[in-house]
């Protein structure tokens, strides 16, 4: 049996110049067909799996069947429901790694080495999700809906929530605030019943262009801060990007007591909070566009 080697010619055009270098013996790739199973750590097969297969001893401006371009050639599998994958490739793959896995599973980091002749197996980590679930109420025992939670969550319209989060780093408390309340941080494992207290102070943020003096259309963070404590904040902008009642216009609330108005991070204007709803107008330059 003979293998098949050809000098490989590289071939380099230079304006009107073709230049023709001899760069070595070019062997052509291998068909092969592999085929293996993904399974959890209990030995179940895992569907719905993608691997991808690479030959990482060649480079080359191979095509995958979906018109892309690869650096080594390369192709990807996907497993069925048992978990196992079967795929003619018109090359012999060294590597494979987990492309895309469950949203409950996560696979080895590194890629594995594929050896020739040998079933491909694949052992993916079962992530335990950690949960937490509680309600959220006012200071009557009403619930309170679209309470906005960090990390990412918010309360329903009967003011409970679940998070679902990563065993890896949970954190060791979460911040509940929603405009008119007082945001409280809980502990981690106190959120069975999360009770806010009512704000009765509320700001009314106009935002003017300093150019124009018109409502701004872009959008627009304020934010209300005491020291170093962010209290609340709201967007301002047009209407069908804010959802706000009026163009340029966004409601904070606050404790009465001195606070600083800060537009996109920047100070803007200090002011004292009553215990009266209140109003002002602030400035910002337009954007550069």
């Amino acid at each position: 049996m003979y293998s098949l080697l050809l000098p490989l010619t590289l071939i380099a055009t230079l304006g009107t110049n073709t230049q023709v270098k001899e760069t070595g013996p070019f062997r052509p790739p291998v068909p092969s067909v592999v085929e293996g199973r993904v399974v959890d750590e209990a030995g179940t097969g895992i569907k719905d799996v993608g691997l991808s297969l690479v030959d990482t001893t060649r480079f080359s401006g191979y095509v995958d069947p979906n018109g892309c371009g690869t650096y080594h050639p390369q192709e990807t599998v996907w497993t069925g429901p048992d978990g196992r994958f079967r795929a003619e490739l018109p090359f012999t793959p060294t590597d494979v790694s987990v492309s895309q896995a469950p949203e409950d599973f996560e696979g080895p980091g590194e890629p594995q080495l594929v050896i020739s002749g040998k079933e491909i197996g694949v052992t993916l980590k079962r992530i335990h999700w950690i949960f937490y679930e509680g309600q959220v109420v006012d200071e009557q025992g009403a619930p309170l809906a679209q309470v906005r939670i960090d990390p990412h969550a918010r309360t329903d319209d009967a003011g409970r929530f679940q998070i679902k989060l990563h065993p890896r780093s949970p954190p060791e408390t979460f911040r509940f605030r929603k405009i008119g309340f007082k945001p409280i941080v809980v502990p981690a494992g106190e959120l069975a019943k999360v009770v806010l207290r009512e704000r009765r102070t509320l700001v009314k943020v106009k935002l003017l262009d300093t150019k124009t003096k018109k409502p701004v259309e872009d959008l627009y963070r304020i934010s209300a801060y005491r020291g170093d404590e962010l209290l609340s904040y709201c967007s301002a902008g047009t209407v069908t990007l804010t959802h706000e009642p009026t163009d340029g216009e966004c409601t904070l609330d606050a404790d009465p007591g001195k606070v600083e108005l800060r537009v996109e991070g920047g100070p803007v204007r200090k002011l004292k909070v009553t215990a009266a709803p209140q109003e002002v107008t602030l400035e910002v330059r337009p954007r550069a566009r």
